[in-house]
């Protein structure tokens, strides 16, 4: 019986509580994005308090007045009230040109823009229009944030009308979705997608109806960040938006039927009609949040989701560098105290802390390569003078061509998107794979 050589074992056992200790410095780190996004959020908030909201725009609306009795417990009428019918267009075409721009507060950047938007289409003639008092009947524009819009110019069968804020009727309540890296009513995920319901603010113009098709044109502009929602009211709907903006998302219930995306912006259309968007021609009590999509004007790369993504493979990138120090003096039989171990360690958790403050001010890619080069010299020049002291210069170089591939294979899995899972699984099989070559000759008795 092969006597066992408890002081391997105990060292084994050492490292594994150094890396189980390695995760607070890493949960740290954490909590230091996740503290720096929400401080980014408030900045957001300033910017879109003054400016504008992200933008949901449901409309153009008929709403036609009637009279409902009011009846007491036994069914008895007491007196009358006005509610107002809501109705959908027959047809509705919406071009839409998002001029863009980007706003600043401190070191944060916020995408804001003006969205110039024409409506067209038409009313059909309403059924049992006998029951409504037409006389009275309005045109409403339901839109969530009225701060930046201008007054629109409305032509109702091919006459000039006016808007005004309407104090009739009762306004849309929707379920707005938002797009948001922190969500304060959830925890911090990486984009997190939240909804909220709000009451829609309305402008109304008060119109006369005619028999048969009754056609309109409307033409306004609106300030907003970071996105826009649109809901397809009518029974056939064809929106086109277009923006220079070179880095659109699309979300919600539709996706463009032709969308290009190009270094000049972007182009894209939906055509939707009522059996796919399930919204009724009245529109009373109707869930219109299942129909709704977004346009979303995005940051091309965001630091702190990047960042974000890094910490996740920091325990795994530890154990990795602990495992190959462990084979090392094995090997060599060479001693690494535990306390080399925790610098090593704490050196490779401060790495994502300098890619965090770096990339806030200047592009993620060469924030990253500046924090690696420097972690990486500091834990090559260590290893060279404090740990494998009689180590060669091409022992040395060995050494930091090791860590130059291991944080070169971070930066190409966080560039990844689909194919992240199957290419950090490679990888994983690849490192093990190593290491079990690297150590078949040992005798772990001895």
């Amino acid at each position: 019986m092969k006597k066992i050589n408890f002081m391997i074992i105990l060292k084994a056992v050492v490292i594994g509580a150094l890396i189980l200790l390695m995760l607070i410095p890493l949960a740290l780190v954490s909590n230091t994005i996740k503290g720096r996004l929400e401080y980014k959020n408030e900045a957001t908030a300033k910017i879109t308090k003054a400016w504008g909201d992200q933008i949901l725009i449901a409309a153009p609306i008929l709403n036609l007045p009637y009279t409902v009795a009011v009846k007491d417990k036994d069914e008895k009428i007491v007196s009358y009230k006005t509610e107002y019918a809501k109705f959908a267009p027959q047809d509705l075409n919406v071009d839409v040109n998002i001029i863009s721009q980007t706003r600043y507060i401190g070191i944060f950047e916020v995408p804001v823009f003006v969205a110039e938007i024409t409506m067209k289409g038409n009313f059909e003639n309403i059924r049992d229009i006998a029951n409504f008092k037409t006389a009275e009947s309005f045109i409403s524009l339901e839109i969530n944030d009225l701060k930046g819009i201008s007054t629109p110019e409305f032509l109702w069968n091919g006459k000039n009308a006016n808007f005004e804020p309407s104090v009739k009727a009762s306004p849309l309540a929707v379920r707005i979705p938002y797009t948001r890296e922190y969500s304060p009513k959830s925890s911090y995920t990486r984009y997190n997608d939240y909804e909220e319901t709000q009451i829609l603010k309305s402008l109304s113009s008060k119109i006369s109806l005619k028999n048969g098709s009754n056609n309109f044109e409307i033409k306004f502009s609106i300030k907003g960040s970071q996105a826009i929602s649109f809901i397809p009211l009518a029974k056939d709907n064809n929106f086109r938006i277009r923006s220079q903006w070179t880095n659109p998302n699309f979300s919600g219930n539709f996706l463009p039927d032709t969308k290009e995306i190009n270094g000049e912006g972007f182009d894209a259309s939906w055509r939707i009609n009522y059996l796919a968007s399930a919204i009724p021609h009245r529109l009373d009590g109707a869930n219109l949040s299942s129909a709704l999509f977004t346009t979303s004007l995005l940051i091309p790369v965001d630091s702190y989701r990047a960042a974000e993504r890094a910490t996740k493979y920091g325990i795994l990138f530890i154990i990795l560098t602990f495992i190959a120090c462990f084979v090392f003096e094995t090997t060599r039989k060479k001693s690494i105290h535990p306390f080399q171990y925790l610098l090593v360690g704490f050196a490779m958790s401060v790495f994502y802390i300098l890619l965090l403050s770096i990339s806030e001010f200047i592009p993620f890619g060469f924030a990253y390569l500046i924090a690696a080069a420097a972690i990486i010299s500091m834990i090559t020049l260590y290893a060279k003078f404090a740990i494998a002291k009689t180590s060669t210069l091409k022992q040395t170089a060995a050494i930091a061509g090791a860590f130059a591939v291991l944080y070169g294979y971070l930066y190409i899995l966080l560039q990844l998107q689909d194919m992240a899972l199957i290419f950090g699984a490679i990888g994983l099989f690849a490192a093990l794979a190593v290491m079990m070559y690297a150590t078949r000759n040992i005798n772990w008795y001895k």
